[in-house]
């Protein structure tokens, strides 16, 4: 299983005062479009609204490939489910990142 890394921090502004909650999302990287794709396509058959997603650019600085594009899990409270839903269809994601 890909190990989650916490990237909640990575674009925060230290000069900010507010203090502002936000739930986190999930990034899940591939290798390629093809299993972006792929992917996106069987959390949307999946039929489960805790896993609803989209595919979004690839933050900078989150995955070395190629491809360019991830997956957005709306909620990364939901990532040892979309992780081992993605597994057990064989579209294992090469990251794992929580961002705000």
């Amino acid at each position: 299983m890909p190990e989650i890394n916490d990237n909640s921090n990575a674009n925060s502004n230290s000069n900010s005062s507010v203090n502002i909650s936000k739930k986190k999302r999930l990034i899940l990287t591939f290798p390629t479009l093809h299993q972006v794709l792929a992917a996106e396509r069987a959390l949307r058959e999946s039929g489960d609204k805790n896993l609803r997603c989209r595919p979004t650019p690839t933050p900078p600085g989150l995955s070395e490939s190629i491809c360019g594009m991830a997956i957005e899990i709306f909620s990364g409270e939901q990532k040892d489910s979309a992780i081992k839903f993605l597994i057990d269809h064989k579209l294992e994601p090469s990251g794992c990142h929580l961002v705000d």
